[in-house]
């Protein structure tokens, strides 16, 4: 996704995107989805604000409806006085309207990024518990362990591996239907570490 991501962006083949272009077009993403502005960008990549503005608006040049998806959420957030979760979950954002001009801008930040980011946090909240709850209605030894962000992981024994692998994937590709499917991917090792690589 960010090597297509960069070739928009840089207006090359994605097959042509080095590694550089990559992670400066993840930062942007990801960055963009946590408020983060010109100023942050530059400190990261080391860059001066005006370099880091212009890879912005290269971004927001390519992706309009990002730009435009920031706007609205934001204005509608300061209608509403908070944000709201695709389930329904507030974060309340007073400061959108009452705050300082500090403040304001920290608000604002935080309702282009409260909504999103809440939303993929209620998913995997839901997943856990659908899985969870998969393992043990099939009976197997197998326990979730640890999430770490957008990663669990589950200690199963080994004779288990093909049965709680099918059933974590469908646990949790399917706890929600969206547009967007979801897609997992899995590693088995002996540890953490060695189930990533």
């Amino acid at each position: 996704m960010h090597r297509f991501i960069a070739g928009v962006v840089f207006g090359i083949a994605p097959e042509q995107v080095d590694h550089d272009q990559r992670e400066r077009a993840k930062a942007v993403s990801y960055g963009l989805a946590y408020g983060m502005e010109a100023f942050g960008l530059a400190r990261r990549f080391g860059t001066s604000v005006g370099e880091a503005k212009a890879l912005m608006d290269q971004y927001f040049e390519a992706f309009p409806g990002v730009r435009s998806f920031m706007d609205e959420t934001v204005a509608k957030a300061r209608v509403d006085g908070c944000t709201t979760t695709l389930f329904g979950r507030v974060r309340h954002l007073p400061e959108l309207v009452e705050g300082t001009h500090a403040a304001r801008a920290a608000a604002e930040r935080q309702a282009m990024n409260a909504g999103t980011q809440g939303t993929a946090a209620d998913i995997f909240k839901l997943a856990l518990v659908r899985l969870d709850g998969a393992l043990a209605d099939q009976g197997l030894e197998s326990r979730i362990v640890l999430q770490v962000h957008d990663e669990v992981l589950v200690e199963a024994p080994e004779a288990e591996r093909d049965t709680v692998t099918a059933v974590a994937v469908e646990a949790l590709e399917h706890v929600v239907d969206l547009r967007v499917p979801l897609k997992v991917s899995y590693g088995w090792g002996d540890s953490w570490a060695s189930a990533k690589s």
